[in-house]
């Protein structure tokens, strides 16, 4: 018989089992598979200005490299969504949410070689 488990601590070879199903389901559908995490760290913020677009443009010329065709994000009303929108993303949705200021964005941007 099977078994629901609710939980606020998954165990992560629980969350291994569903990514590893889930990314074997979407590579199969898709005829390809070319994820590769990327991270851009910042060690000394005091290092200067405009450090957000810095990073976004190192972050975003890497995806070029990878031959990427658009970047996906995830933001909130209290983050940074005025910022990306002038760095040339686009809103894709927008996901109202309690309480208020915590909206959530999903923004994207086409990257043009």
């Amino acid at each position: 018989m099977s078994e629901i488990i609710e939980t606020d601590s998954p165990d992560p070879a629980d969350i291994a089992i569903i990514a590893d199903g889930l990314r074997t389901y979407n590579t199969a559908m898709a005829g390809y598979d070319d994820y590769r995490p990327l991270a851009v760290f910042v060690t000394d913020p005091a290092t200067g200005d405009r450090l957000g677009s810095r990073l976004l443009t190192m972050a975003e010329d890497e995806g070029r490299r990878r031959r990427c065709t658009r970047v996906t994000l995830n933001t909130m009303e209290i983050q940074a969504p005025g910022f990306y929108l002038k760095q040339g993303y686009e809103m894709a949705a927008k996901l109202d949410c309690d309480p208020p200021g915590v909206t959530r964005y999903v923004m994207t941007k086409r990257l043009l070689p």
